[in-house]
């Protein structure tokens, strides 16, 4: 996938604003980049398309943020589990209340280490990591009580530690989903306001070398 340089030089839109302020020198090298990137990344076929992509990935990012909903509120708040016993020795939560920490760390650490990776920003990667590293420990914290301690019994521990890991792992592939069609929904803009057209790189023929022939 590519856009043409002519088509690129002539827009100015910073990433997550609108084209109303219009630079005629047209746009930083650094958002050019962006733009191609996303294209060549998500595998935009034209631009039509974008349309469609940003559809879908709401749609699913929509669809598995209401089934965490769900299995939240069933198998965590309404489940039959004593939440008075295995308190959090990391800001004294309950268990239902770590389960909503590790959605929220979860979906926060995923949305920064995706933008750091389009936008090759340092700090919100800094911050995934360290929030990567509250949810390995809120993950792995029941084991500790059900195996170490007496706290819990090891059916229980096991549980609770497999209901975080599935409420980790879902917001984290929600996170994907609504990232990128945030940066489609940018792309989307940065190519009507300027009238930038994406359309597949024609494949040139192959020229293979013709062989003398002797007479």
């Amino acid at each position: 996938m590519s856009m043409s340089d002519e088509t690129i030089e002539s827009s100015s839109e910073e990433f997550g604003q609108n084209g109303s302020n219009y630079d005629p020198q047209g746009p930083s090298e650094h958002r050019k980049e962006l733009a191609d990137r996303l294209i060549r990344r998500l595998d935009v076929k034209d631009h039509n398309s974008i349309f469609e992509m940003i559809s879908a990935k709401a749609y699913y990012g929509g669809i598995l943020l209401m089934i965490l909903v769900f299995f939240y509120w069933i198998f965590v708040s309404s489940y039959d589990d004593d939440l008075d016993i295995g308190i959090s020795i990391l800001m004294k939560l309950s268990f239902a209340d770590v389960a909503i920490a590790v959605m929220f760390f979860g979906l926060v650490s995923s949305f920064f280490r995706d933008f750091s990776r389009e936008l090759g920003q340092l700090l919100p990667s800094l911050i995934s990591g360290a929030m990567i590293i509250v949810c390995g420990f809120y993950f792995i914290e029941p084991l500790v009580y059900g195996f170490v301690t007496n706290d819990l019994e090891s059916k229980t521990a096991i549980w609770r530690s497999a209901r975080i890991g599935l409420l980790w792992g879902g917001v984290t592939y929600c996170a994907h989903f609504l990232v990128d069609a945030s940066l489609l929904l940018w792309l989307k803009q940065f190519c009507a306001n300027h009238d930038i057209d994406i359309s597949p790189i024609n494949d040139e023929p192959e020229h293979q070398p013709q062989s003398e022939s002797s007479d």
